[in-house]
């Protein structure tokens, strides 16, 4: 997701999706003033919001693959980690600090621990991580995947 995330910014691809309903959101001098600057970073990484009124403003889309968060809080968080990361817009080099909000919203959309996936959900992480540029590690440094040696397995089952 990470991988995805940061090619869709620096190609201003993020597919966005339409909120059926969309969220009102107030925000402060600091957000609006970021809001105000940062629009196109805003939009390249899948947000649409329009002012509202005073300090009011109306998300009508986030990114497709935050759909299931709240968008408020989400705004919320974007708008800060951008008002520390000083861009305007995406360009070829991104800033650490726009490296670490892509890292962010990428663990935010993940599939957490405990989720079930069905077996046509597990094949396609998958064949996503198998065509990622690397994925034995999340942007953090969480190893992803383990690999355990079959005499271990045996182990387990008493099997030497």
């Amino acid at each position: 997701m990470y991988q995805q995330l940061r090619r869709g910014f620096l190609n201003r691809a993020i597919p966005s999706q339409s909120l059926m309903f969309p969220v009102p959101v107030e925000l402060g001098p600091e957000q609006a003033e970021t809001m105000e600057r940062a629009g196109d970073a805003l939009q390249a990484l899948g947000f649409v919001v329009e002012p509202f009124g005073d300090a009011t403003w109306v998300i009508q889309a986030l990114p497709a693959q935050l759909g299931h968060l709240d968008p408020a809080k989400m705004l919320h968080e974007v708008l800060d980690e951008l008002r520390l990361a000083g861009e305007d817009t995406p360009g070829v080099v991104l800033s650490p600090q726009m490296e670490k909000l892509l890292a962010s919203m990428a663990c935010k959309a993940a599939v957490k621990a405990g989720n079930r996936l069905q077996d046509r959900e597990m094949e396609e992480l998958l064949h996503q991580m198998e065509s990622a540029d690397f994925f034995s590690h999340c942007p953090h440094g969480r190893p992803v995947i383990k690999q355990i040696p079959r005499r271990e397995i045996e182990k387990w089952f008493r099997r030497l």
